[in-house]
């Protein structure tokens, strides 16, 4: 199932779907990767930003995500969904990494950043969309990785059960499941506030560097 993941607003090649980009970038076109890239840098940052937590590593893994789905494009099967391939390749990337900080403790999450259950509900009635944006991205970040990944895939991302169990990996039953256990940790008075908000935006001062060192390596390849 095509997702039809959220444009950047100057992706001027929005009419473009993946399939088309892809036959071209096989038929030699190399600059049309970039539209995949464009499109597809949110979702990856999300992703990577779930298990990760880390902004520099994130962009790490979404750069190596990219080179290895290029040299790979070739083995893209049409009938399957362009963006949970990719996404699983992230995943994989962001796992490497994991594998690779094995032993040190996840990252401390600022004392600002701590989320406490009982001052919610009344702070709730005083923040602006600004503030409750990133108090719910705070929220988010203190779930356990796996309850975080699945929340940001089927929540954030808009992933359906089937499609965010074919990049874990795992039966669309654990997906539900840990869905739920993810809600039951976040507070109903702050995801009812947060109706409409776009979480872990991936900025245009990030989104172009890293395109261009994406292309620069591409197109630069032999």
């Amino acid at each position: 199932m095509h997702l039809n993941p959220q444009l950047d607003s100057n992706d001027l090649h929005a009419e473009i779907t993946d399939l088309q980009a892809i036959d071209e970038v096989n038929r030699g076109n190399r600059e049309m990767f970039e539209v995949l890239v464009r499109r597809y840098n949110r979702q990856l940052f999300r992703v990577g930003l779930s298990y990760l937590r880390q902004h520099e590593q994130t962009e790490d893994a979404m750069q190596n995500t990219y080179l290895k789905a290029f040299v790979h494009l070739g083995n893209f099967q049409r009938n399957a969904s362009f963006s949970t391939w990719i996404t699983r390749i992230m995943i994989n990337e962001c796992l490497m990494i994991l594998r690779r900080r094995r032993g040190a403790p996840e990252e401390a999450l600022p004392v600002e950043a701590e989320f406490q259950e009982t001052s919610v509900p009344q702070a709730s009635a005083h923040m602006n969309l600004k503030e409750m944006k990133v108090l719910l991205e705070q929220a988010i970040s203190t779930l356990p990785r796996n309850l975080r990944t699945v929340f940001v895939l089927r929540e954030v991302q808009h992933m359906t059960t089937d499609e965010a169990a074919a990049c874990l990996g795992v039966t669309p039953g654990s997906i539900k499941v840990t869905l739920h256990r993810a809600r039951e940790r976040l507070k109903t008075t702050l995801l009812g506030s947060a109706a409409g908000i776009e979480l872990f935006q991936y900025r245009a001062e990030f989104c172009d560097p890293l395109t261009a060192q994406v292309m620069g390596a591409i197109l630069g390849s032999p």
